[in-house]
């Protein structure tokens, strides 16, 4: 059966499956025409992109069990070994609980030899309440978060990118802040939202979660934890673990599961890079990426500098901070994967407009002048999340949103563009500097400035 379909069918009937049976859920989110769950449709991109998701929302409310399911289906993994793996956030977490512990037998016969703990091993990552790690041990895992860099006393073990999702709870007395770093290596931020009454009702009758049954194997469980144990090298017990992946693979295309292999995987991974921005989405991204680092009273946003909106409301005047090279890279990869997943050949202005928010808002801290602004909406989003959607989109009378400041300023900045173009330099600065018209125009054109002097 998996080979008559491509693999957009096969992603798609993994989110559908994971949707209808396992992760009961509303449609929240609306992009070219297709409604979408955001918490499983970031989550399923997360999988294709081997990318960090973080996961805010109340106790008992899914987050973690989303992302269990996900890696489950996505990776061909027994629930109960990823249930098993995974790591919780507490303040005593230590790199012994988390990363690797000394191998103490080697140690008497003098040798440093470090032993490597299953998480760190089995791929698919999952920090649950990982805002109840104290704000200085999360250093411990930025590179490994970032990159896949895992380092323990003198030995290192380098997995290369691999999907990552952490849970946080909303604030109590038992929570830490997640430091900026940590934000910043997050592609995406969703919320685990309530999946309404009729969804509870049905949630409610499955107490101990039978349905989670077919997911689960304990036989292969048990063989996998005894590879991840063993104390072989890295590369030995990926080569292991392929057989518990296969095993349960098979096991899953009995249930009717399209299994991705770790082909489907390296092809869809070339697809989505060859996928482009077209002409919209990608002067979108440039106004968005101008107003988020470009500063007419301080040449650059800066976070040691305080925000100033005398040059005009553009966006880098309602946050504190300023953009990062992660986000823009994160928000054009997700645009392009889910481009890919709608079989498109381009990603196009409202992929952009739509998931700009989710890559934003966790890492955007607004200042109060502009919460204020926003604090007694009607919404249906967490209220940074409403401000990025609002701000990122049209805005409001008051505070015009990135995407109608595109509107407005598209057709001079495509004039000045075509006029580089045609290698007219001297005449493409007049323009631009006419449009920048002295810090008050659009920032992209201070920009350009810059790279024609």
């Amino acid at each position: 059966m998996d080979k008559t379909k491509n693999l957009q069918e096969k992603v798609t009937g993994l989110y559908d499956r994971i949707r209808n049976d396992f992760y009961l859920c509303r449609n929240d989110l609306e992009v070219s025409g297709e409604s979408y769950s955001s918490a499983l449709l970031l989550g399923a991109l997360t999988e294709l992109n081997k990318g960090n998701q973080l996961v805010l929302g109340e106790y008992g409310g899914g987050k973690t069990t989303s992302a269990e399911y996900l890696h489950s289906v996505f990776n061909s993994l027994p629930l109960d070994l990823v249930k098993r793996v995974k790591i919780r956030g507490h303040p005593q977490l230590t790199e012994e609980k988390l990363k690797a512990r000394p191998d103490f037998a080697k140690m008497h016969i003098g040798e440093n030899k470090v032993t490597w703990l299953p998480f760190i091993l089995v791929g698919p990552k999952i920090v649950d309440e990982m805002n109840r790690i104290p704000e200085s041990n999360q250093a411990m895992i930025l590179n490994g978060v970032d990159n896949g860099e895992w380092d323990y006393l003198d030995d290192s073990v380098f997995t290369g990118p691999q999907p990552l999702f952490a849970t946080c709870n909303y604030s109590d007395r038992g929570n830490n802040d997640l430091i900026p770093p940590m934000l910043d290596r997050f592609d995406v931020a969703v919320e685990s939202k309530f999946p309404g009454v009729a969804n509870v009702a049905s949630i409610a009758q499955d107490y101990h979660n039978e349905k989670d049954s077919v997911l689960t194997n304990q036989n292969l469980t048990r063989d996998a934890l005894r590879i991840l144990n063993s104390g072989k090298s890295y590369e030995e017990i990926q080569e292991e673990l392929k057989g518990i992946t296969s095993r349960f693979g098979d096991s899953l295309k009995g249930e009717g599961f399209s299994v991705l292999t770790e082909e489907d995987k390296e092809k869809i991974e070339k697809e989505i890079k060859s996928v482009q921005l077209n002409n919209d989405a990608e002067q979108y991204f440039m106004f968005l990426v101008s107003e988020m680092n470009v500063s007419p009273k301080y040449g650059q946003k800066r976070s040691i500098d305080r925000e100033s909106n005398e040059h005009g409301l553009y966006l880098q005047s309602s946050f504190i901070g300023s953009g990062s090279r992660r986000e823009e890279k994160s928000l054009v990869r997700y645009a392009k994967s889910l481009a890919w997943l709608q079989n498109q050949k381009k990603a196009n202005l409202d992929h952009l407009l739509q998931l700009a928010p989710y890559v934003l808002w966790h890492r955007l801290k607004w200042n109060d002048e502009t919460k204020s602004k926003f604090r007694s909406d009607d919404r249906d989003d967490p209220l940074d999340l409403h401000i990025a959607k609002q701000l990122l989109g049209d805005g409001t009378q008051e505070i015009p949103g990135v995407k109608k400041r595109l509107v407005e300023s598209k057709a001079n900045y495509q004039q000045v563009l075509g006029l580089i173009k045609d290698n007219k330099i001297d005449e493409a600065r007049r323009y631009a500097e006419t449009f920048a018209a002295a810090g008050k125009g659009h920032p992209i054109f201070l920009d350009t400035l810059k790279d024609l002097s």
